[in-house]
């Protein structure tokens, strides 16, 4: 095996690390009521670095421990959806995060020679878009009933309007974060490397 294949294995293997452990912890973060996720950006650093394949494959990861989560009962929220619908629960948790990791590492190869620091910016900020936008889609036209029954016993629309405003607010602190770290610590690795990412 050769060495670029090696460092490659071993880089991916800590992003995978670092992907799980922030997802497992990343709850401690947290600025007021606002839950600040820093999971994504390992995803897009291994997606500029080592492709939009690794980058796939560390959201399938982040789409696996949130699973393990809500089985253990970690994510009460996404427990009752799992209860309503669990085969589009799993779907949910995975194709978000793969759509992640893809979309940056595909953003970033397409842009690479030409402008390569737009495509590690872009990279930083289209990972968080996608991972709750698929989310938000999944709620909206699947969990529809679901969503009903909750506002119904309530008697209003309050269910439902706390769920997407809470959605709104941590999105904006993944993508606030993602895209300001992600873009620094990956300016960083090619500065310490003298070299260009994802040759």
């Amino acid at each position: 095996m050769s060495h670029k294949k090696i460092q490659k294995l071993v880089g991916t293997a800590l992003l995978t690390a670092l992907v799980i452990v922030l997802q497992l912890f990343g709850s401690g973060f947290r600025i007021g009521p606002v839950a600040i996720s820093l999971v994504l950006i390992p995803i897009v650093v291994g997606a500029v670095i080592y492709g939009p394949g690794i980058g796939a494959f560390l959201g399938a990861v982040f789409g696996v421990v949130v699973i393990g989560m809500i089985l253990g009962g970690m994510d009460p929220a996404s427990m009752l959806m799992m209860q309503f619908n669990a085969p589009a629960t799993v779907i949910v948790c995975l194709v978000k995060g793969i759509l992640a990791g893809l979309v940056a590492g595909l953003v970033y190869k397409a842009l690479r020679k030409k402008n390569a620091k737009l495509g590690t910016v872009l990279a930083g900020i289209l990972a968080p878009i996608m991972n709750t936008g698929f989310y938000v889609f999944m709620v909206t036209f699947v969990f529809t009933d679901l969503m009903e029954k909750s506002y119904k016993l309530q008697g209003t629309g309050a269910v439902f309007a706390a769920i997407m405003a809470m959605i709104a607010t941590n999105f904006i602190a993944e993508l606030i974060t993602t895209a300001v770290i992600s873009p620094i610590i990956l300016f960083a690795l090619k500065k310490a490397n003298g070299a260009r990412l994802n040759k």
